[in-house]
């Protein structure tokens, strides 16, 4: 698998694997526990998609950034403000929103501190906290093109060099005194994932696991023991469990896990119609992060008004 083929296409199997994250954060967005599978899946369902991104990431170096920043706006935060205005519309004429929820808009952060501090203050109230995540986005990618025009396009010393990406990252998260707009300081550690999302690409690490299942066994041992260790995580609110350092390797563990599985599934004969599904689910994930805290709302409505308890 070079990068070269997955930027002209696009691959089924990646489908799958974004399908995965996002049936992870709808089950985890339920409220409701379902043991391993929230617990483990909590540990890759965001990193999986920064991965993802990376390696279909396209450094073109005759583009100039301008040019850049256009696509990228157009693809995330053009949907960022159709889905917000939505709900904020839907919130105001219900009369349950006010200005700080256009505030929270605007900042596009779950909150203004991390989640243990007593005093907090909670911005995205009108069931649009998923889509924080396409902000973070829009700037982790900013970030990795003037990365990659930095050192050229060459992935590796992208690697290299993004450890003054962390260091900025480790600083912010640990002396500002607040989450900072548009996820900048979760942004400059998401950065990592992409990178190594490229790097995925290029060596085709997906491939080289396939073959090789008992690295893979080894891996998934890894993702199981760091991720126990490390403890529950939340890159929303700047939550990365024990260690930082930890949680790049468990995020990339447990996606590269899921990559295998889905390539897979996608060499095995007889999984068409689960192919299908999965490929579908994955080529929906925007619509399905932004407004399914909404559609669950409306479900849970609903059923209470006919009497049935959740």
């Amino acid at each position: 698998m070079e990068t070269m083929k997955l930027e002209k296409k696009r691959i089924p199997w990646l489908d799958a694997v974004k399908a995965v994250g996002i049936l992870v954060v709808l089950l985890v967005h339920t409220g409701r526990s379902f043991g391993a599978v929230s617990f483990y899946g909590g540990m890759f369902y965001m990193p999986i998609f920064f991965i993802t991104a990376g390696m279909t990431f396209s450094y073109k170096p005759e583009e100039r950034f301008g040019s850049f920043l256009k696509k990228k706006a157009k693809r995330l935060l053009v949907p960022y403000l159709g889905y917000n205005l939505f709900l904020l519309c839907f919130f105001l004429l219900k009369g349950s929103a006010g200005w700080h929820d256009l505030w929270g808009v605007l900042y596009s952060r779950n909150c203004l501190m991390p989640m243990d501090s007593v005093t907090n203050v909670y911005l995205m109230q009108i069931l649009n906290a998923p889509t924080w995540f396409l902000t973070c986005m829009f700037v982790s990618y900013l970030l990795f093109w003037l990365l990659m025009q930095a050192v050229k396009g060459d992935s590796r010393k992208a690697f290299v060099g993004n450890g003054v990406y962390l260091m900025i990252a480790i600083v912010l998260h640990y002396m500002s005194p607040v989450l900072l707009p548009w996820s900048i300081d979760c942004a400059f550690y998401a950065v990592t994932f992409l990178i190594i999302g490229k790097l995925a690409a290029v060596q085709d690490w997906v491939g080289k696991l396939v073959k090789k299942p008992l690295y893979l066994l080894l891996l998934f041992a890894v993702f199981v023991l760091a991720a126990r260790w490390n403890g529950s995580v939340n890159m929303s609110v700047g939550d990365y469990g024990r260690s930082m350092a930890v949680y790049l390797l468990v995020g990339t563990a447990g996606s590269l896990i899921v990559m295998v599985l889905c390539s897979v599934l996608y060499q095995t004969k007889h999984t068409e119609w689960l192919q299908k599904a999965m490929g579908f689910i994955g080529r929906h994930t925007l619509p399905l992060l932004c407004l399914h805290l909404f559609v669950y709302s409306v479900i849970g409505t609903v059923l209470a008004m006919l009497g049935v308890a959740l």
